[in-house]
């Protein structure tokens, strides 16, 4: 799931707990006289530990999310007057997590449905904080989100954590609840924290980007026609997530300029649009195979990338154009394409960035005491550069590299905070008193 999934659910889940009233007797206890009281006020007071560790859960959320986008260094040991408002908020969060004795909801609790739905409501929530932690372990982590999306998931969790502090006002008659320790140092750190990322306009396509399980091989025999194709295609493309060394990475991009030749010859009945940018890609890796020509590098293991590699490029040539018959299958070969030119740019980059990767350079000099009659030129491996290799990283990034794509939020993803928000700043008009007779 994705950050915006996890978070959307957050927001839903506290807004429809923010328009709830009357807490006791949606616990099971004693409401108007038609409703009979169906719980002990003991037993209220299970559900409401209960609650307290999902709300837990929903503060461990915070945290994480605090720390990961905090455009400073998190400063352990700092004071109060030099805190600025994020350490502060972040500080709050840790000492009202500190400070509480509620515990850590058991996988049994986040797992099996609630029978109150007010609880479930709180189980859901606690699952999503508990999924969204994923999310800062990843492509969330610390360095890896922009200016406007660090502040936009502050924000985030700052609105979340004004929530859990408004609902835990609200719940201080169940029996035997604990609040929230320094609550309202938390929730007035919690509202400066939000006023300050509110100062940057929000970039809510941070919700594409979280946790993602890893892309695994297709395995079994080759599938008939262009799947087969489509199946090493993309095996080869789960294989270069490992490091390939030099020559393992010459015979990905042969393969890669056969393929698309290829894959061209075949598309002129189905899908005459993808010919153009095939050739070009065609192009492309036989500029990259002459870039290549000198450069070396042991380090790494490609083997299975190349076998991949050499399976759809004999796939391809023994399938028939008769049998591909409809425009889909060329497209999902395209959409592989994109996917692999990134990661080969990317592999070449590593190598030339970490000195993986290696170039024969001619010295101006002659080797002397040969024995031979003509003595030949010296030569040594430097590693690529762009001093040094230019066209090889001048063709990895303005003809490889796919351009970036810009993912664009959803109109969901500004809906649900918008909908949290109003039930946070929300106070129930109140009634009119009748007149006097």
């Amino acid at each position: 799931m994705t950050y915006g999934q996890n978070g959307t659910l957050l927001r839903q889940e506290l807004t429809t707990l923010l328009r709830q009233h009357r807490i006791q007797q949606r616990l099971g206890g004693a409401g108007s006289h038609t409703i009979p009281e169906s719980t002990t006020a003991e037993e209220r007071e299970l559900l409401g530990q209960q609650i307290r560790r999902y709300r837990g859960a929903a503060l461990g959320w915070c945290v994480h999310a605090v720390m990961e986008a905090n455009p400073r260094i998190n400063l352990g040991g700092s004071t109060e007057r030099s805190r600025g408002p994020v350490e502060e908020f972040r500080h709050r969060l840790l000492e009202s997590i500190r400070m509480s004795n509620a515990g850590i909801a058991s996988m049994k609790e986040l797992s099996v449905e609630q029978k109150y739905p007010i609880v479930e409501s709180w189980r859901q929530i606690a699952k999503a904080a508990v999924l969204g932690e994923h999310d800062f372990a990843g492509d969330l982590a610390r360095g890896r989100m922009s200016q406007q999306e660090c502040m936009t998931v502050l924000t985030d969790a700052a609105e979340v954590t004004r929530a859990l502090v408004v609902l835990d006002k609200r719940y201080e008659g169940i029996p035997g609840w604990i609040p929230i320790r320094v609550r309202g140092r938390l929730d007035r750190a919690a509202e400066v924290c939000a006023a300050f990322a509110g100062y940057d306009d929000p970039d809510y396509s941070v919700d594409q980007r979280g946790w993602r399980p890893p892309a695994a091989t297709i395995d079994g025999g080759p599938l008939p026609g262009i799947g087969g194709v489509l199946q090493a295609e993309h095996n080869m493309l789960v294989h270069l997530s490992r490091f390939p060394e030099a020559l393992s990475l010459r015979r990905v991009l042969d393969g890669q300029r056969i393929l698309s030749h290829q894959a061209a010859r075949r598309a002129p009945d189905v899908a005459p649009e993808l010919i153009e940018g095939w050739l070009e890609r065609e192009q492309t890796y036989k500029n990259l195979m002459g870039a290549t020509r000198n450069v070396g590098g042991i380090v790494g293991n490609g083997g299975a990338a190349v076998a991949e590699a050499a399976n759809a490029v004999s796939r391809m040539r023994e399938l028939h154009v008769d049998e591909i018959t409809s425009a889909e299958p060329l497209r999902d070969l395209n959409k592989l394409f994109t996917r692999a030119d990134a990661r080969i740019a990317s592999i070449i980059e590593q190598g030339a960035a970490e000195r993986l990767y290696f170039v024969s350079v001619k010295v101006p000099r002659i080797v002397d005491g040969t024995g031979q009659l003509v003595s030949p030129v010296r030569e040594r491996y430097m590693p690529v550069s762009a001093a040094i290799d230019s066209d090889l990283l001048a063709i990895t990034r303005y003809e490889l590299r796919p351009p970036p794509i810009s993912p664009t939020a959803s109109e969901a993803a500004r809906e649900s905070r918008r909908e949290l928000r109003e039930s946070i700043d929300h106070r129930p008009e109140r009634r009119a008193s009748p007149p006097n007779r």
